[in-house]
């Protein structure tokens, strides 16, 4: 399995889409790093922005997998890949593994390069930015990664069983942006459910007043959505607002898709 992937692995770095997704990885990194810099300008003092140049990959992360695994591990049917590894001796199982550790390789790779953009302000930012608390930096990293581990389980595994590149393609894209747009809505849902405060609003006699609305509770459904929607789970990891609940449902999408 291992030589598996280290042919992947050096066919990957020879694909241009490949090439073009670490491109675009950098001043995504830095804009993340300038996002960060200027709510601090702004007068945010959290140390939620230490998330969003750490943990902002997973945001983009779903599209940038589904257009890589899609046009690179997607050519294995249509290149006879498979059949010759079959020849050859390879077990089913050890193609599947070792496409799937050549996706995960890919996909650190790319946060690497989202996280060396902004490593010249590191020292700026260490002195200006406050610090977080460990245990909450460390359970976000983390959740970033079991995100990025699930996705590209996802990924992988479609690649597997759609044997047309280009059907592969676009059915990767629109699954990818339908979660995050499903995870945009489900957000405003959970906001509007357990928001408080002050709204404006409009009697029947046409004038405006402002009503003070005590905090809810969220549905079963848009809470459970609200922990499991890949969207969802990276806003907060930009936030450093992770719970074990996350962590865990990105875990068993990694398991159920790779089983």
């Amino acid at each position: 399995m291992a030589s598996l992937i280290r042919s992947h692995m050096a066919r990957l770095w020879k694909s241009p889409v490949f090439l073009l997704a670490l491109v675009i990885m950098f001043p995504y990194g830095m804009g993340l790093c300038n996002s960060a810099i200027g709510d601090f300008a702004s007068g945010v003092a959290s140390a939620g922005l230490w998330g969003q140049p750490l943990c902002g990959f997973s945001l983009l992360m779903g599209i940038v997998l589904a257009a890589v695994c899609s046009l690179f591990f997607g050519a294995e049917y249509a290149d006879g890949t498979i059949r010759n590894k079959l020849i050859a001796g390879c077990g089913r199982a050890g193609i599947y593994l070792a496409t799937l550790g050549a996706g995960l390789l890919a996909a650190l790779t790319l946060y690497g390069v989202c996280l060396l953009a902004w490593t010249p302000r590191l020292g700026w930012m260490l002195q200006n930015f406050p610090a977080p608390e460990p245990g909450k930096l460390a359970m976000c990293l983390a959740g970033t990664l079991l995100l990025l581990a699930g996705q590209c389980s996802l990924c992988v595994m479609l690649c597997m069983l759609v044997q047309r590149r280009s059907v592969l393609a676009v059915v990767l894209l629109l699954l990818m942006a339908a979660l995050f747009f499903a995870s945009l809505q489900i957000q405003d849902a959970w906001e509007t459910a357990t928001g408080g405060g002050m709204q404006l609003m409009i009697d029947e006699a046409g004038q405006q007043q402002w009503v003070f609305h005590e905090p809810g509770q969220a549905g079963k459904l848009t809470a459970f959505l609200y922990d499991a929607l890949p969207g969802c789970q990276a806003y907060r990891y930009m936030e450093l607002e992770a719970t074990p609940a996350m962590l865990c449902y990105s875990a068993g999408l990694a398991v159920v898709t790779t089983a």
